[in-house]
């Protein structure tokens, strides 16, 4: 049996002898594809990372132009989209607060200014903390939030209005005026704070200052349709119905040519024609709201009060209920609506509305 001769391989002037692993040639190929395969998944993973890090950023920037252009909806949806752990996160809370504050959902708004405020601390946050928490009639958590943010800063104005509001609302007047001074003795170009003390005065029947707080107002702000509103209604009380129609139509002016409808102006301007029994008038200004917002029950309630005037019967009916659909239980609708059915004879629809209304807490009306 001849003896197994392992024959050297030369290379250069070395000598290497090979004896090949099946196995061992399997093991280095599969650990080849490994780490192909890993490499191609960390590379994945990074662009992945990117791509969303510009994604995310992407829609940040498109959601802050469309809140600058006041496209409240489109914008809220996509700050809607921003993660917690995304670095635009604090910021895009704050939007959503601002848009849900600018569109009657302060509970919302609340729980962004306080998201906010877990990040960083500002007498401003605690300002819109407030204003998010008064809506809500949380009176004494407002007071404690306008506080913090004297804390912060003594002489920040917001702060005092905020406090004129709130004590204004708890028939606090004097103290309210109080505040209203110091937060305008510290900045005399705060329309918030005419706005806001006008309104308080204007309660107080004070009309002739409340006028002057509105002019103010609008002097600052002259695209607050609530500032026209509020102005009419002193002028009106003023006897001044010329200068108060005046006050309305500019009003509507600037809600029909901003981005922000406000049905309130349209609602107060009706019932200003109305009391003036220019009724094909008011009417007029209602539909035009309606148009707009159909699904607003205030308007169909004043479209009902006035069908009613006209003694179109059918159409009072059909609003007033429209009213209450839209809108839910309201005394002041039932009240209406028992006079409507009285006036067509329908004894039964009286009867019962009348007795809703009889026994319904008055509710404050939008």
């Amino acid at each position: 049996m001849k003896s197994m001769e392992i024959k050297p391989q030369q290379k250069g002037n070395h000598s290497a002898f090979f004896v090949r692993d099946p196995g061992d040639c399997t093991r280095r190929n599969r650990w080849g594809v490994v780490r192909l395969r890993l490499l191609v998944f960390l590379l994945f993973g990074l662009v992945l990372i990117a791509t969303r890090a510009w994604s995310s950023d992407q829609d940040f920037l498109r959601a802050e132009k469309l809140f600058q252009a006041r496209q409240f909806s489109l914008a809220e949806q996509l700050f809607s989209r921003v993660g917690s752990n995304d670095a635009n996160y604090p910021a895009a809370q704050y939007r959503l607060g601002a848009i849900y504050y600018l569109t009657g959902r302060p509970a919302q708004a609340e729980k962004c200014f306080s998201i906010c405020l877990s990040f960083k601390k500002s007498p401003e946050l605690y300002c819109r903390l407030a204003g998010a928490q008064f809506d809500q009639k949380k009176y004494d958590l407002a007071m404690n939030s306008a506080q913090q943010a004297l804390r912060l800063d003594p002489k920040f104005a917001k702060a005092y209005t905020l406090l004129g509001m709130i004590h204004g609302a708890e028939n606090e007047f004097a103290q309210a005026d109080a505040d209203y001074r110091v937060a305008l003795k510290l900045n005399d170009h705060d329309a918030d704070a005419w706005f806001w003390w006008g309104g308080t005065l204007l309660f107080r029947d004070d009309f002739a200052k409340a006028a002057m707080a509105f002019e103010h107002a609008l002097k600052i702000d002259p695209e607050r349709v609530r500032n026209y509103e509020n102005l009419a209604r002193a002028k009106d009380a003023l006897g001044d119905l010329k200068a108060a129609e005046e006050c309305y139509k500019q009003g509507l002016l600037v809600t029909r040519t901003s981005n922000h409808f406000d049905p309130a102006i349209y609602v107060a301007y009706g019932e200003f024609l109305l009391k003036l029994n220019r009724l094909a008038d008011s009417r007029s200004v209602v539909e035009e709201a309606l148009k707009t917002a159909p699904d607003r029950a205030e308007l169909h309630r004043e479209l009902s009060k006035i069908c009613f005037r006209m003694n179109r019967l059918e159409e009072a009916a059909h609003e007033g209920e429209t009213s209450l659909t839209l809108g839910g239980p309201s005394y002041k609708v039932d009240f209406l609506l028992a006079q409507i059915y009285t006036a067509m004879g329908n004894s039964a629809e009286a009867s019962k509305y009348a007795s809703l209304a009889a026994h319904a807490p008055p509710q404050p009306e939008p």
